[in-house]
């Protein structure tokens, strides 16, 4: 090893307000803290730009893409063109390691970065349902088998070259371990997603910020911050809250996030006859706020990874309501922390939502536990040192293996 910081590149599909895009913020934030120089790169600008550079870490924004595999010719000169632009970018910043978040097909753009003797590749595995799936493909729908094949036995390949894989919780692991088999066991990390926990939980006028929504003290706020798409279930919560506001008029729903199911989710909530109790607030760039206002959180997906959502609210001190999915029951302690309820039972979550509702003093409990179980287990810095090690011993291993074969080239 040399006295020259480890410089890593965080490589993201896009800089939308997501999970995902939250641990790229959050991990280059924190290893740059830890005495590293991060980058950012993405293939499509968004709003998470603006909060990264105020950090005062550079971001990148590689050429937007235009063709699929349909297209052959055209497809292969737009990705050699990205990886022009990708070595561009890697030169510029002097990069060490760089680090895959959502990339799918771009996975392998970024591993072959590695010829001659080129960064450090890691690709990162946010989601237990990882595999290619119908609502990626917005059209040319048969090709759904045959993609899904080849990225199959891409990755399957890949994982003997790339430096390394890295699921963000133990079910993700599971997940690879299943679907491409044949993946080496030892080349799949576990670090978990985390957060910052000094951005949550603080003291806030409680009062004033609810009047500016509209809401007053005696309203029960309750929060789900999540993309809207069938991954995160909001079809089944609305149809527990039709249950719920007859018994507690004021419990409020609070819908933070944008998506492709919003307008659908809209019109539910107006058959359901719900438009006093829900509330679709956006996108929101105050998350912070919105969950410090908050009295509870829910979580009703039906698969995840490491939710980043549920850990903010979490370290926030709300007590939560969520599915029993992948990477939730690793974040939650059920009963001390929250309530896990099972996956699309509109029904479970009812009565979840009742106990939280007609039990306050135990609500409390939880969410305090909740906050006390995310510093421990779940804090950014701690995230960082785990990724620094994961990096540093892909680096020292290296400069082992060039020293004893003279410095040629891997």
């Amino acid at each position: 090893m040399t006295d020259k910081p480890l410089r890593v590149m965080q490589l993201v599909s896009n800089l939308d307000i997501g999970g995902a895009q939250e641990v790229v913020r959050t991990l280059a934030e924190n290893l740059s803290g830890a005495g590293c120089v991060s980058v950012v790169c993405t293939f499509d600008d968004g709003p998470l730009r603006v909060e990264i550079e105020r950090l005062g870490i550079p971001v990148e924004v590689l050429p937007e893409r235009h063709y699929s595999v349909i297209d052959l010719p055209r497809f292969i000169s737009e990705v050699l063109k990205l990886r022009r632009e990708l070595l561009r970018v890697v030169n510029k910043y002097q990069i060490d390691v760089v680090q895959t978040h959502l990339l799918r097909s771009m996975d392998f753009l970024a591993l072959s970065l590695r010829l001659k003797a080129g960064p450090k590749v890691y690709w990162t595995f946010h989601n237990s349902l990882f595999d290619l799936r119908r609502d990626h493909l917005s059209e040319h729908q048969w090709l759904l088998k045959p993609k899904r094949m080849s990225h199959h036995l891409l990755y399957r390949i890949g994982s003997h070259w790339v430096s390394g894989l890295v699921a963000v919780s133990e079910d993700v692991k599971k997940s690879i371990l299943e679907t491409m088999n044949g993946i080496p066991p030892d080349k799949i990390s576990v670090i978990l997603n985390c957060v910052d926990v000094s951005r949550y939980g603080k003291s806030i006028n409680r009062n004033i910020l609810r009047l500016g929504l509209g809401f007053v003290e005696s309203d029960h706020l309750m929060t789900l911050v999540a993309t809207f798409k069938r991954q995160k279930g909001h079809r089944f919560l609305l149809e527990a809250l039709s249950t719920l506001v007859p018994q507690f008029p004021n419990l409020h729903l609070l819908f933070v996030g944008d998506g492709e199911l919003r307008d659908d989710m809209q019109s539910l909530t107006r058959q359901l006859n719900l438009e006093r109790n829900v509330h679709f607030l956006g996108m929101r760039h105050d998350i912070p706020e919105i969950l410090a206002l908050s009295d509870s959180f829910v979580l009703p997906s039906l698969w995840e990874g490491l939710p980043m959502a549920l850990i903010e609210a979490m370290a926030s001190g709300l007590p939560v309501v969520a599915t029993d999915v992948s990477g939730t029951r690793q974040v939650m302690v059920p009963g001390e922390t929250g309530i896990l309820v099972a996956p699309g039972d509109a029904d479970d979550l009812a009565g979840a939502i009742t106990q939280l509702l007609t039990n306050p003093a135990h609500a409390h409990a939880m969410g305090t536990s909740a906050r006390q179980r995310v510093e421990s287990l779940f804090s950014a810095q701690k995230q960082a040192r785990e990724y620094m090690s994961l990096f540093e011993q892909a680096q020292e291993t290296t400069s082992l293996r060039l020293a004893s074969s003279g410095g040629e080239n891997l």
